[in-house]
């Protein structure tokens, strides 16, 4: 997954951006998706509150970026949006790895 977010956001940032970073961005959202299903309800209890904001933000981050897999085009709207999510994600899943 650190993979797939240092080509998005190398991608976003390039001088020619990559047209279509639609595998990058599936193997994000699966593997966002894996994490908050298995972590959901499996928290130490010390850090439940902490971990379901981490979850929520990393659900938001994902369904941000599912939508923006969706459009038809990358716009530079999309790429900032990617660019954000996929920024966001790296920092929610630090935070998790701490708990």
């Amino acid at each position: 997954m650190v993979y797939a977010i240092q080509s998005i956001l190398s991608g976003v940032c390039a001088p020619t951006p990559t047209p279509s970073p639609n595998e990058n961005l599936t193997q994000i959202i699966t593997t966002v998706s894996s994490i908050v299903a298995v972590c959901n309800d499996n928290l130490p209890p010390a850090s439940a509150q902490q971990g379901n904001e981490i979850l929520r933000e990393l659900s938001e981050h994902a369904n941000k970026l599912s939508e923006v897999q969706a459009m038809p085009e990358v716009t530079k709207e999309s790429r900032q949006i990617m660019a954000k999510s996929s920024f966001a994600v790296a920092n929610a899943m630090k935070g998790l790895m701490k708990l």
